[in-house]
């Protein structure tokens, strides 16, 4: 093991505690708290949040391993003596912290002292997050771990908190006020890739709610992001490429699609409202590596008009496009993209 100093702090070695997983000390009981809360342990896991990004006046930092991660908390700041992707070994006390306003239940390994952080080894690629669904972010299991979401901008009030949307649910995605994140360049109804770990502040028992996402750097937040799938025509999978504006039905606006799926496969685009419903059936069709989606506006653009399938105009808000393919091998992929309606103002 390796020592570092880091001002009057040195990394050393621990002992007298039992080695467990990060996953061990994230499953939970029966009221969202730890099964090992009040248990001194070691785990050891990758840096995925340096100590001084969140806290700098506290030793808080993040580490993940096997797809868990936890938040490593002691009140001696330990600066910027890691980095991400270092290699480390924590000993200390599990616990859930409740706030004295009533938000919690936050799992921390509290350490009385940054001597019990022990750099195992460094210089290793940074950790790449897990892009997943906010249905699947948003759960116990999920505190602390490094995970990418992408969505649709439901609202921002500019400052600390914006709500991101797909298909499967909405999370609140906070900033932090120490990493100089903003989200003064992002509107309502952008398509944005978040990047971060996943918290939790539920103020109520039993805790399993009020998750939340909190990027790291601005290079978090990314406009956009879905894969371009021109070409080629044929892909191994279900692919579709949308763009991040509100488009305008009332005025005549066409939302542009390109999708493109395995030769001769069963494709089926779907489009739904948030609450599930089932608004229009674009495609249901062989796919041959041409699009079969309505060809619309000028004559030249496929996608959606904005209709329902009784050809009304839908109010504005946020929809899902589902796009479902079944391969000749009989399997199914399926890919979502938001489509954001807007009015303009007469």
């Amino acid at each position: 093991m390796v020592g570092i100093a880091a001002g009057a702090c040195v990394l050393a070695a621990a002992a007298g505690a039992g080695a467990v997983t990060i996953c061990d000390v994230q499953a939970s009981d029966a009221v969202g708290f730890s099964v090992l809360n009040g248990s001194s342990v070691t785990v050891r896991g990758v840096v995925t949040v340096p100590p001084a990004v969140f806290q700098p006046q506290y030793t808080s930092m993040y580490i993940q391993a096997d797809d868990c991660g936890v938040n490593v908390f002691c009140f001696t700041p330990l600066g910027s003596a890691l980095a991400l992707g270092d290699s480390v070994q924590v000993t200390g006390q599990v616990e859930e912290y409740v706030s004295p306003a009533g938000a919690g239940a936050t799992t921390e390994m509290f350490c009385d002292s940054p001597d019990r952080i022990v750099l195992l080894s460094s210089g290793h690629p940074v950790p790449e997050p897990a892009a997943l669904s906010i249905e699947d972010i948003a759960v116990e299991e999920g505190e602390g771990r490094f995970v990418r979401a992408y969505g649709v901008i439901l609202e921002n009030d500019l400052t600390s908190t914006m709500y991101l949307g797909d298909d499967t649910g909405f999370i609140q995605i906070y900033r932090n006020n120490n990493n100089n994140v903003s989200f003064a360049t992002f509107r309502s109804g952008d398509t944005l890739s978040v990047s971060g770990v996943v918290l939790q502040y539920d103020r109520t028992s039993p805790y399993f709610d009020g998750y939340e996402l909190v990027p790291r750097y601005q290079s978090d937040l990314v406009v956009g992001g879905i894969p371009d799938t021109t070409a080629p025509s044929y892909a191994p999978e279900a692919l579709m490429d949308v763009e991040s504006r509100p488009f305008y039905p009332d005025v005549g606006e066409v939302f542009p699609i390109t999708y493109a799926a395995p030769d001769r496969s069963h494709t089926v685009m779907t489009v739904y409202d948030l609450q599930g419903r089932v608004v229009r059936t674009l495609a249901d069709s062989m796919y041959d590596g041409r699009s079969t989606l309505p060809q619309l506006g000028d004559g030249r653009v496929r996608g959606w008009d904005g209709r329902d399938d009784m050809r009304r105009l839908v109010p504005p808000g946020v929809y899902l496009l589902r796009l479902e393919v079944t391969n000749r091998d009989d399997e199914t992929s399926v890919v979502t993209a938001p489509a954001v309606v807007g009015a303009k103002l007469r």
